[in-house]
């Protein structure tokens, strides 16, 4: 199903009031194309059509406030996380293409990891999405493979240890 597909879906599902399951669809979307602002901005607009002010704020911090609206919305976002930087980038968590963005994202962007350094001394970096399942299976079994070479690695080592020590103790019993 391509972009325009889902975005057809998640209208039809708004018309028969199915406003959180859209919701979740969109942030998914979100997910998975992190440079579409245009979900963004659809995701906050249904937010502040619901009276979720705050959380329409949060999708459209990197929307160039043109409305009132707008800006009243991010205003109160960026209020209720007490105005973090790094607090923002760790909820709105972009894992696109900053070149990608309109020059007001790229802008906002770089002031919240310019105050989330200054604040927090800490910028959260996020890595682009690649196919979720797939990348998450490979680093199930590179961890479970890691896990087993360290138990053999171990288990080697601790029957040398025991052999020594059983080799000493025979030794002296030996002499004495």
């Amino acid at each position: 199903m391509n972009l325009k597909e889902k975005l057809d879906k998640i209208d039809s599902e708004i018309e028969i009031g199915l406003k959180f399951k859209a919701t979740d669809r969109l942030r998914n979307l979100i997910q998975e194309n992190p440079n579409e602002i245009e979900l963004w901005n659809k995701l906050a607009e249904l937010y502040y059509e619901s009276g979720f002010l705050d959380s329409a704020g949060k999708y459209w911090i990197l929307t160039e406030p043109t409305d009132e609206r707008i800006k009243k919305c991010v205003e109160i976002y960026e209020k209720s996380v007490n105005y973090s930087g790094y607090q923002i980038l760790q909820e709105i968590v972009f894992r696109g293409e900053k070149s990608k963005l309109s020059n007001y994202a790229q802008k906002k962007l770089t002031e919240l990891e310019s105050d989330s350094k200054e604040k927090a001394k800490y910028v959260p970096k996020f890595n682009p999405k690649t196919n979720k399942q797939k990348k998450n299976n490979s680093d199930q079994e590179r961890t479970f493979k890691d896990r087993l070479s360290e138990i053999v690695f171990f288990s080697i080592l601790i029957s040398i240890g025991l052999l020594i020590v059983i080799g000493f103790v025979t030794l002296i019993q030996w002499i004495f």
